[in-house]
């Protein structure tokens, strides 16, 4: 009975860990998944998935970085939904759970929580704490070595700088981004880092600033199209424009750049434009034109800020709807981890009645030990005398290996004497040519050129000579085909020459070269064919690798 239900626990218990290790793989292939959707700009339109890689990852077992990624991925969730309040505080959870000091951090993936962090602090109109949040999204930045991210973090913060009202700092902010776009060859996002500097300086009536900023941003943005309009997202710089053209006296082009805030619908900027030249113009009727417009427009715009004002207490009523879901779900996997617990303590009492029931076995099993010993004892002589057997045995082995390996060694030399043997038979068979050879016209022209020295050799000379010598001495040829060696054709001039006797100034005079040009290519030429730096010898080498008889009677 007691074999039966520890063949059961050990079953349960290898069942449990098989099914844990799928889970955890489960659930790593999803927080990979749901990685990937981020990073491909997916809008979540539900939090259920990543509410379960949360409850997954979020213990002490798991690595920093996943438990980090889980918050992330979901206060991304929440952010696409709009509960702004409940987005931040996984994003600071996420922060809680990076482990900094370790080396395996992901300081990218820290990064960008606090790039998440602070679009939301913007859009909920929290200028200090999106601060706060661009300062630490910057320093991870240069941390990873991302330059140009560290410089677009730092341009971010002119945002918040601009609702604080601290006009100069954003200025500085403006400034430092275009000096260091231009050290990166970045023309264009040079000039675009001065559009809010333009403003406020056309705001600040500081029109001669404002001209040289226009002339840049016109000249490098980038920002108009082939129909000479804006880009989608900077038609507010018409208003700038505007405001410029007003200051200088220019209303006509004041009135211009006003305008072409219409079509994007702007209608706020506009109207207040508009209103402004026609009041410096005097004109009644379009000053009560305008006027209404502009105060409509007014309106319409504290309209949106109270309805963002509803979003946002919406917000923190889905939040408190979130904090009681989370503290429903402490209940339960409270309740879970009691039932664990109980789980646990059955288990291991079992173990214990198992354990006293395998000692008692144990006690039982001691008896026949007595009986056990003798026969381990008859084993234990019968595998010594296996043992030295075996010893033997592999001895002889050893003793006819050796003598495998002598008679092969013994094979080798004796092949290696029948192939000198053989390359002799064949330079002694090929004698009489060799006499045919040395006799025949071309040698005889060239020694004739040689003695005369008054005319080098000709082209067709050269190439008869040449094919006499590798049709004289073909093994001369084989073994350069075998040693992979490509001569040049001053290279086989100088050691045909040389086999013939020839002099230095002999063969300097037949190629038309100096003399010192020759020693450099037979030096050359020794160390191709014999790994020789100096052509001394080149001589020698080649008399007994042209001529191999001569070595081996010698």
């Amino acid at each position: 009975m007691w074999v039966v239900a520890g063949a059961v626990f050990v079953l349960a218990v290898t069942v449990f860990v098989v099914r844990a290790v799928r889970r955890d793989r489960a659930m790593h292939a999803a927080l990979k998944e749901q990685q990937e959707w981020n990073q491909a700009d997916t809008v979540f339109t539900s939090d259920s998935v990543a509410r379960v890689l949360v409850a997954y990852f979020d213990h002490p077992w798991h690595r920093a970085n996943d438990r980090m990624l889980a918050h992330y991925l979901l206060g991304r969730a929440h952010a696409d939904m709009g509960e702004a309040p409940q987005a931040i505080e996984d994003y600071q959870t996420a922060v809680e759970c990076a482990d900094t000091t370790d080396s395996d951090c992901d300081f990218r993936l820290l990064r960008n929580v606090y790039g998440q962090m602070a679009e939301v602090f913007h859009a909920q109109n929290l200028p200090e704490d999106e601060l706060k949040a661009d300062s630490a999204f910057i320093r991870y930045s240069w941390m990873i070595g991302d330059t140009l991210q560290a410089i677009n973090g730092y341009r971010a913060m002119e945002c918040p700088y601009f609702l604080l009202n601290r006009f100069d700092i954003v200025q500085t902010i403006d400034s430092t981004a275009h000096k260091t776009f231009l050290a990166l060859n970045d023309t264009i996002a040079a000039a675009r880092a001065l559009l809010t500097s333009a403003f406020i300086n056309a705001n600040n009536q500081d029109y001669n600033k404002v001209k040289d900023i226009i002339i840049i941003i016109c000249r490098d943005a980038d920002i108009y199209d082939d129909n000479n309009r804006l880009r989608h997202g900077y038609e507010m710089f018409y208003y700038t424009l505007g405001l410029y053209h007003e200051g200088i006296g220019q209303l006509d082009s004041a009135e211009y750049y006003y305008r072409q805030l219409l079509p994007a619908k702007k209608y706020e900027a506009c109207y207040k434009g508009l209103l402004s030249v026609y009041s410096k113009r005097c004109i009644a009727d379009s000053i009560a034109k305008y006027a209404p417009l502009y105060a409509d427009a007014n309106d319409a715009s504290h309209d949106s800020l109270r309805t963002a004002e509803v979003h946002k207490t919406a917000s923190l009523y889905n939040y408190n709807r979130h904090l009681r879901i989370a503290q429903d779900e402490q209940q339960k996997s409270q309740r879970r981890k009691t039932f664990i617990f109980l789980l646990l303590a059955a288990i291991v009492i079992l173990c214990i009645i198992g354990w006293i029931v395998i000692q008692r076995r144990r006690k039982k099993e001691t008896e026949m030990s007595l009986i056990i010993t003798h026969i381990q004892e008859d084993l234990r002589h019968a595998a010594e005398k296996y043992s030295k057997t075996k010893e033997e045995l592999h001895l002889a082995e050893s003793q006819l290996q050796d003598y495998v390996t002598t008679k092969q060694n013994e094979i080798n030399e004796l092949y290696d004497q029948q192939q000198q043997l053989k390359m002799l038979y064949e330079s002694l068979k090929s004698k009489d040519k060799r006499a045919l050879y040395y006799s025949s016209k071309a040698v005889l022209r060239i020694r004739f050129l040689a003695q005369s020295r008054k005319d080098a050799m000709s082209d067709s000379e050269w190439e008869d000579l040449k094919t006499h010598f590798q049709n004289s001495f073909s093994h001369f040829c084989r073994l350069l085909e075998q040693r992979g060696i490509a001569m040049t054709e001053n290279e086989w001039k100088v050691c045909i020459l040389l086999d013939l006797g020839l002099t230095t100034d002999d063969i300097a005079a037949l190629m038309k070269l100096s003399a010192q040009r020759i020693s450099n290519l037979k030096a050359q030429t020794n160390n191709l064919l014999f790994h020789e730096r100096t052509g001394s010898k080149l001589s020698q080498n080649l008399r007994f690798a042209i001529h191999p008889e001569e070595k081996d009677f010698s």
